[in-house]
């Protein structure tokens, strides 16, 4: 019996033709974002990931597509987002990434960023 996906929203947020990528302490990175709660909008899940993760505030989401890893179905959305980058609690580290920079991430980054380009 296979497992359903568990949904998850992701934000992408870019600026200066750089995209966010945030590490949670494994030395690993991935576009912010995390699970849906039960009666969640998916753009509300990214805005308030986004802003959990990174204090970032979203000021707009507009959903991109979907896409199905092993284990997760990842709603993407494009955020437009004020403010500065914190590191707490969530993450250890981010970077504003300009693709030339060799990264480790985790396989559906590059993917998805693939399919973003």
């Amino acid at each position: 019996m296979t497992r359903p996906l568990r949904p998850r929203a992701t934000a992408v947020v870019v600026r200066d033709d750089r995209v966010l990528l945030v590490s949670d302490g494994a030395g690993i990175f991935m576009l912010p974002g995390g699970g849906i709660e039960p009666g969640e909008r998916p753009e509300a899940a990214a805005a308030r990931e986004l802003h959990e993760e990174t204090g970032l505030t979203a000021t707009r989401t507009e959903y991109l597509f979907s896409w199905d890893s092993g284990t997760n179905r990842h709603l993407l959305f494009l955020v437009e987002a004020d403010g500065d980058v914190e590191i707490g609690s969530e993450i250890s580290d981010f970077r504003w990434w300009d693709g030339r920079e060799c990264l480790p991430a985790y396989p559906h980054v590059a993917v998805v960023l693939e399919r973003l380009s």
